[in-house]
């Protein structure tokens, strides 16, 4: 049994929570200075868990994905909420959007944080073996969130000391700098945290090889990368690859406990090999005050398009739509040819079947399918032949090619009025059917921000970016197409090395990965936003530009200060 604390401080609220997933006893304590606890075994360790406490307000949450998730080649708008801006790069992309300064507070906080850890460390009573570990915990979390803030904003204020007093002025402080900080924040982390953690998502070793490697590959296509860079990053991946307690499931599917020996469809088994670090969110309430709502947002309005009979559930795939990340055309095709590739099947939702007798057709039953999606072009006669199989069912194709027929679900552009928009493939992997209620927004299921099988593919990546051919890289990826083939199929899942490019890692990523939280930032790491979102994106085409690399600053962050924080250029 662990012990949440949740600490009043006079200068700030931090909401402490365990890193663990075992049920946690709440303790509140009052009543107490931030130099009086921090010093104390259990409060500097209470601190390090409220460094973790903040992620929770990016990953997994709707302002997280709208900046990460919204405006790429995998996903576009959908037929619910707020900011399509954001996706569409229009007008109201700019420095006053919502997400973008909620995001830049959270992360700031989690940095001062983080900062008091570090600063406060020396004053800790605690064996020094044990206090290296957690500050390695919270230089390994500064160095995360200083890498989402540069990508994302650019020249950024840097801090490396704790904020206890009010500061009107900030500096932007060029990115090679907060690049080298992030890196030796990075580098401290791998030296000195374990191989493995008695709490499952506790940052360990591996998980600080794993990022430095992706910021040497970041870094590595900027004008201020070292020469080194790619080879670097190569060489860290492959150390978590081959002498890392991490390994590939066997199976694609179980990375996300979809389901059980029995077949049952859950996500309790979070616990596995192939995951390297993910957020931890708790299924008791008291202990999640932020939950994971992903399984919100990528949810199709199945409702609406029953012919009675088919309702809101709780049960796997069921759940309560917001409708907000529709697939684009390509992310599904992406994922063929089907029969070879079990990565779709395993990953999609496009059949619903009736789950109440009320309104129900004439003759259906419980059971019944009531909205069957195909990945098949369609004419007359093969709508005819699934109808007569189905005959209760609305049928939609996702064919990329069917756009004129009516039970196409691209047959007019999303930014006309479209019925379709609201349906399309579910992916299975954010259902979270442990809710306590059917409309409960918090979710339980932690959230996945490294897994083993992305670091075969930086490996890949930095390989070919190294040798300039992929020689080299082919074979890392072919290890991961091995695994995500149909049994038997093995073979025809190989490619060769002259089929591979950046793009074709690129595919291979959102595969691997498709709307978790990193897609944004992918491409504007290998310098495919632009050309990717005018390929694939059909309500983002004619609008994104080169300013749209770099998010703007909020105007909340350049109005309160008293000295001149410029802006990003064009907004």
């Amino acid at each position: 049994m662990k012990t949440l604390k949740i600490i009043s401080i006079a200068s700030i609220l931090l909401m402490i929570s365990s890193v663990s997933c075992d049920v946690l006893e709440e303790k509140i304590i009052s009543g107490i200075t931030v130099d009086t606890h921090y010093s104390t075994p259990n409060g500097f360790r209470d601190a390090v868990r409220a460094c973790y406490a903040r992620l929770r307000y990016f990953y997994g949450q709707e302002n997280g994905c709208k900046t990460t998730v919204f405006g790429t080649d995998e996903y576009t708008r959908g037929g619910h909420g707020s900011d399509h801006a954001i996706n569409n790069y229009e007008a109201g992309l700019n420095a006053e959007a919502g997400p973008f300064w909620d995001n830049w507070q959270q992360f700031y906080i989690c940095i001062n944080t983080c900062n008091a850890v570090i600063g406060r460390a020396p004053q800790a009573n605690l064996p020094e073996s044990e206090k290296k570990v957690l500050v390695g915990e919270a230089r390994f979390i500064r160095a995360h969130i200083y890498y989402l803030l540069v990508e994302m904003f650019g020249p950024i204020h840097l801090t490396l000391e704790e904020t206890t007093g009010v500061e009107t002025e900030a500096n932007r402080t060029p990115e090679k700098d907060i690049y080298d900080a992030i890196i030796e924040d990075l580098t401290y982390a791998a030296e000195n945290l374990p191989v493995t953690q008695s709490e499952f998502g506790r940052i360990t070793k591996a998980a600080a090889m794993h990022h430095l490697a992706l910021v040497y590959l970041t870094r590595a296509y900027k004008p201020f990368g070292a020469p080194t860079d790619f080879a670097q990053a190569a060489s860290l991946a492959v150390d978590v690859i081959n002498n890392s307690p991490h390994q590939l499931l066997a199976d694609y599917q179980q990375v996300y406990n979809i389901k059980d020996s029995k077949g049952n469809l859950y996500h309790g088994n979070e616990q596995n090999k192939e995951i390297i670090w993910s957020i931890q969110f708790d299924i008791d309430p008291l202990l999640n005050p932020v939950g994971n709502e992903t399984h919100l947002y990528f949810r199709p309005w199945y409702e609406t398009y029953d012919k009675g009979g088919l309702v809101r559930g709780l049960g796997h795939g069921y759940g309560r739509p917001w409708i907000r990340y529709r697939p684009t055309a390509w992310l599904l095709d992406n994922f063929r040819p089907l029969d070879v590739d079990s990565r779709f099947v395993k990953s999609f939702q496009v059949v619903w079947y009736f789950n109440s007798t009320s309104g129900i057709p004439a003759g259906a039953n419980i059971g019944d399918t009531a909205i069957f999606i195909t990945d098949k072009k369609l004419d007359q006669a093969s709508f005819n032949a699934i109808q007569a199989r189905l005959p209760y069912a609305n049928i939609f194709s996702w064919h990329k090619d069917d756009i004129d027929n009516p039970w196409s679900l691209w047959k007019s552009d999303v930014s006309v009025v479209n019925p379709n928009i609201n349906i399309f493939p579910s992916p299975w992997k954010f259902d979270d059917n442990l809710r306590a209620s059917l409309n409960e927004q918090e979710g339980s299921r932690d959230f996945i921000v490294f897994k083993l099988s992305e670091t075969y593919l930086i490996a890949a990546e930095a390989m070919l970016g190294r040798d300039g051919n992929a020689n080299e890289a082919v074979n890392y990826i072919n290890v991961i197409r091995r695994r995500a083939a149909w049994p038997g199929k093995e073979a025809q899942m190989e490619v060769s090395a002259s089929q591979v490019d950046l793009d074709f890692i690129l595919d291979e990523w959102s595969r691997e990965s498709f709307g978790e939280q990193q897609r944004w930032l992918d491409l504007k790491r290998t310098g495919k936003l632009l050309e990717r979102v005018r390929k694939y994106n059909p309500d983002a085409t004619k609008n994104i530009q080169e300013k749209h690399l770099l998010r703007p600053i909020p105007a909340n962050q350049i109005i309160r200060c008293t000295n001149k924080y410029e802006q990003n250029p064009g907004y």
